[in-house]
């Protein structure tokens, strides 16, 4: 007992989450690098989980970088990405690390760490500067939490649209938090591997505590760092969900008052309970017949118009 109070009281590492930009040199050296990282992927990945790059043939006025969610792969946007390409944008959806590998399950996230889904956005913007005048990144999940995180370390973002971000896991006390992720960072990893599901072998249903805690130690640091990091170009929008069972919407709104006084540009908005959406909003998947209600409010954020009157503004 004695060992496990030790493990919750010993800070978990994040590792380096600072920013090391190394933005490309106009649009020919980023496509060059987005297909050298497509390659990479191409050789470990499953079908379907590579990252995705659409593009125009040169430097569009956006170039939009959608990053997806825990467990999940680049699919998971693919709708979206060809629904703003065919509005004229440049559309980047990397692949986020450990996830969508071939032969592998969510035991495999057990690797993963908060500093390398910071050089994934890091990697993910350095590109996106080639593409288009205007950087936007939207993200889920623990996308959401690496989108925050980019526009707080990277001034090349205009844009970041944040949805859901896995700030604190639903139904845990706030103030046990901290000392859950710090017990999950320092016991042995425990993974649940759920059923795959053939038709999605990018996919890696279930969930690796390891991992998980990363993610959560990486929420943690972005909230420590708006004091320091307030984004200073910017404009963050915050999409939550009224019905999530998965992550909380309490420390969205903090931090985005924290922002909002340090004067950043920020609104948060929410999906109304009524819709009965699940954590999990973008995949088609989880409630197809929904995605009609969800991918027009998340083109209007991303392109920063607002979204329909029936999404409520939190204050």
């Amino acid at each position: 007992m004695f060992i496990l109070g030790l493990a919750a009281i010993v800070p978990a590492t994040a590792g380096d989450v600072r920013s090391h930009p190394n933005p490309t040199h106009g649009y020919a050296d980023a496509v060059a690098r987005a297909k050298r990282q497509i390659a990479a992927d191409d050789s470990v990945s499953a079908a379907g989980g590579s990252t995705i790059l659409l593009t125009h043939g040169v430097r569009t006025p956006r170039a939009v970088v959608l990053l997806h969610g825990f467990t999940d792969s680049p699919r998971q946007f693919a709708a979206l990405a060809d629904s703003l390409y065919a509005q004229g944008d440049n559309v980047l959806v990397p692949r986020l690390p450990h996830h969508a590998e071939r032969g592998k399950d969510a035991s495999e996230l057990a690797r993963l760490t908060a500093a390398e889904l910071c050089r994934t956005g890091d990697a993910a913007v350095d590109i996106a500067t080639g593409l288009g005048d205007s950087v936007i990144v939207l993200g889920l999940s623990v996308g959401g939490t690496v989108a925050a995180w980019t526009a707080e370390h990277r001034t090349e973002v205009r844009r970041a649209v944040v949805i859901a971000p896995a700030f604190e896991v639903a139904h845990v006390p706030s103030v046990l938090e901290r000392p859950l992720v710090n017990l999950g960072a320092h016991v042995p990893n425990y993974s649940h591997r759920a059923a795959a599901d053939t038709a999605r072998p990018d996919r890696d249903p279930g969930f690796a505590t390891h991992g998980l805690a990363q993610v959560l130690r990486l929420g943690l640091a972005v909230r420590r760092d708006a004091e320091r990091f307030s984004p200073t170009s910017a404009e963050v929008l915050f999409l939550v969900n009224a019905n999530d069972r998965t992550v909380k919407t309490a420390p969205v709104v903090d931090l985005a008052r924290v922002w909002n006084r340090r004067g950043t540009a920020v609104a948060v908005y929410e999906f109304p309970d009524s819709l009965a959406l699940p954590h999990n909003i973008v995949d088609p998947i989880n409630r197809p017949a929904k995605s009609s209600a969800v991918y027009p409010v998340l083109e209007a954020l991303a392109h920063g118009d607002h979204p329909p009157g029936w999404v409520t503004v939190r204050r």
